[in-house]
């Protein structure tokens, strides 16, 4: 019964740590995504996907599979949000993924990724392609 228990338990640790890496290793927080320069052109400079909070504070991802930063209040306003969903990773370091952006209107862009995440939490211009 015991060993039960701590296989539950430590399978139930497994899947949450796994969901909130997207499954695959990697962590796409919304909030430093959110950074990005979505409506005019994001592949212009380098995209920060990770590193803008503590892992502990992103939240799970919800049914759909995306992970949701609502932005602060404008003057009392909507600010919107951004989410970000893992589509796949491609061998050997290549990440793709979906961004649903939304500034508090009633416009959500949506902006499929592909682009190589570095070390440092950084996707580099140079290897970002946007559609």
């Amino acid at each position: 019964m015991k060993r039960l228990l701590i296989a539950a338990a430590f399978s139930l640790l497994a899947s949450s740590s796994a969901s909130a890496m997207g499954g695959a290793g990697i962590i796409l927080d919304p909030k430093c995504l959110s950074e990005a320069a979505w409506a005019v052109d994001p592949t212009a400079g380098p995209i920060r996907f990770f590193g803008c909070r503590p892992a502990s504070e992103i939240p799970a991802p919800d049914a759909d599979g995306y992970t949701t930063y609502t932005h602060p209040l404008v003057d009392g306003n909507d600010g919107g949000f951004t989410r970000v969903k893992l589509i796949t990773l491609k061998q050997p370091n290549i990440v793709v993924f979906n961004v649903q952006d939304n500034g508090g209107g009633s416009g959500t862009m949506s902006v499929t990724v592909t682009g190589v995440p570095g070390p440092n939490g950084v996707m580099e211009a140079a290897g970002l392609v946007a559609e």
